[in-house]
């Protein structure tokens, strides 16, 4: 099984597939100063519910890009729900690879996805690429709550970062953070919570599933992880990027 389908079983379900609440989302908005008719792509945008809080709070026009067909599929059902399908839109590519014609936005967003480009340096270097030269990049990521973390399990994140390194890759590409709004450990615990939930109700759905045991074994080792080192040692943020105001 590949990882999308793992991806599909274990969060498919959830509105946003981050450690990320609703009404935090909301936050993130007022902080990046969303308005009436700012223009936002979201990279990774799962099943399009950010795009939605916001279009529905803030009346922002969204572009979504995702490469999961049934998260496509559910992004539109649900902007089309919210009566905002005539300002957000979702398209199904892959965003490592996905370019526009001389369009630019507002506000470039990776929630949880700068795996897409190889990394948190290198998505903003890509993001950036999107926006206009005054506008803003959203990036929410793991990071490392401390920089002495059990070997055993850092040899199993080496893409995860200090945020003194996420500090220093933002400043790298020409960008301040200005904001930092960090998920609390309630939103860090329901969202792993829900992940194994839902790989336990698709096990109890297909008892005869050839990789019926496959996601049984990812189920318990990402609740190893979560509960050995994950909740200690990981943190979950989001980071709003300006411009570098640096003479």
């Amino acid at each position: 099984m590949n990882f999308q389908d793992l991806v599909t079983i274990s969060q498919g379900s959830l509105p946003i597939m981050n450690p990320l609440s609703q009404e935090k989302a909301i936050f993130i908005g007022e902080m990046a100063r969303l308005s009436e008719g700012t223009s936002v792509i979201d990279f990774g945008c799962g099943n399009g519910t950010v795009l939605g809080i916001w279009g529905r709070a803030f009346g922002i026009i969204g572009t979504g890009i995702e490469i999961r067909e049934e998260a496509c599929s559910n992004a539109g059902e649900l902007i089309a729900d919210l009566g905002l399908s005539d300002t957000v839109q979702v398209f199904l590519a892959d965003a490592s690879s996905y370019e526009t014609e001389d369009e630019t936005y507002d506000v470039a967003v990776s929630f949880g996805a700068s795996q897409i480009w190889g990394g948190v340096s290198n998505a903003i270097s890509s993001m950036k690429n999107f926006i206009d030269p005054e506008g803003v990049i959203i990036i929410g990521e793991r990071y490392w709550k401390c920089d002495h973390v059990a070997a055993e399990f850092a040899r199993e994140w080496p893409e995860i970062m200090t945020e003194y390194e996420i500090l220093q890759s933002a400043r790298e590409n020409g960008y301040d953070i200005t904001r930092v709004i960090r998920s609390g450990e309630d939103e860090w615990d329901d969202y792993e919570s829900s992940i194994w939930e839902n790989c336990l109700a698709w096990i109890a759905k297909n008892p005869d599933h050839p990789k019926g045991e496959e996601v049984y074994n990812y189920y318990q080792r990402i609740q190893d992880e979560y509960l050995a080192y994950g909740r200690e040692y990981i943190g979950w943020a989001a980071y709003i990027l300006m411009p570098s105001f640096s003479p």
